[in-house]
């Protein structure tokens, strides 16, 4: 097994970058293991009795998924520059509309530490939650027709993705985790999320999104160790087309989750109040 963490080239980068001017359905088609962050492995993805792709570990066996890369698009104005040079898509080509972009400009350059509602132990949707630092699992009950996502760090939550055919409520109150369907394409997990409210962030990377916001994610698993994750954002309010990125996750293999209280753990300070002040209550 081979880990290309860390030694991605430069003209890799941008090969995936490109992939993104796809429609989604030929970015798709493109091997995976063009993407930043992927793992050889020879292993095949399990498989339930019925022939569903197992997001979880095989029956007998642990394991969580947790990220490789840090963020959805590379922002070099973030001061978290140094580990965003590997997402597979530049802030520039984001089409964000004039008025979202100089909030990321904001958020990301001037006051990102002390705007991050994440550190506030807010409840992180969308791609923000599969980018938590200690990892999730995704727990699929068929007899519930459900499938839930849940994490460990920020406010250890879950998500529930409703896999009974169900459509959106027409009068849906907005909140953190909006209202998700999913269906199956295939190998590929399919999730349509509405009702997201505008008090926390879907990326790590501070972009904008409205309560016009509509996530697609696209969960695929091509083998043992890889998942990887695709997200097309349409909000109206925040950009002027829609636009995908992703990542791909890594297995923690004989691994479990563990007990994360956010409000006992905030250790970050800075994330708080912001760096600049920081000198003030830290020796």
């Amino acid at each position: 097994m081979k880990n290309l963490k860390g030694k991605i080239p430069m003209n890799r980068i941008l090969i995936v970058a490109g992939l993104l001017c796809l429609p989604l359905d030929s970015m798709l088609a493109q091997s995976s293991n063009d993407w930043p962050g992927f793992v050889e492995d020879d292993r095949p993805p399990p498989r339930y009795e019925d022939g569903r792709i197992n997001f979880g570990a095989p029956l007998g066996e642990t394991g969580y998924w947790s990220r490789r890369t840090q963020n959805i698009v590379v922002n070099p104005d973030n001061y978290q520059n140094i580990s965003t040079q590997i997402a597979p898509i530049h802030i520039d080509d984001v089409p964000l509309q004039d008025w979202a972009r100089a909030l990321t400009n904001y958020r990301a350059g001037e006051t990102y530490l002390r705007s991050e509602p994440y550190a506030r132990c807010k409840p992180a949707p969308g791609p923000r939650q599969i980018m938590t630092p200690y990892g999730f699992e995704i727990v699929d009950i068929p007899e519930l027709q459900r499938i839930y996502i849940v994490t460990v760090s920020n406010a250890m939550t879950w998500r529930i993705i409703y896999m009974d055919g169900r459509e959106h409520p027409q009068d849906l109150l907005p909140t953190y985790f909006g209202h998700s369907i999913g269906h199956w394409e295939g190998d590929v997990l399919v999730v349509d999320t509405v009702g997201l409210n505008e008090k926390s962030w879907t990326t790590r990377d501070g972009l904008p999104t409205t309560d016009q916001v509509h996530l697609v994610e696209r969960y695929s698993r091509p083998n043992y160790s890889n998942l990887v994750y695709e997200v097309t954002t349409d909000d109206p309010g925040a950009y002027t087309a829609p636009w995908t990125s992703g990542y791909v996750i890594g297995w923690n293999e004989n691994e479990e989750l563990f007990e994360y209280i956010c409000q006992e753990n905030n250790v970050s300070p800075e994330g708080m109040i912001g760096d600049g002040r920081i000198s003030n209550i830290v020796p």
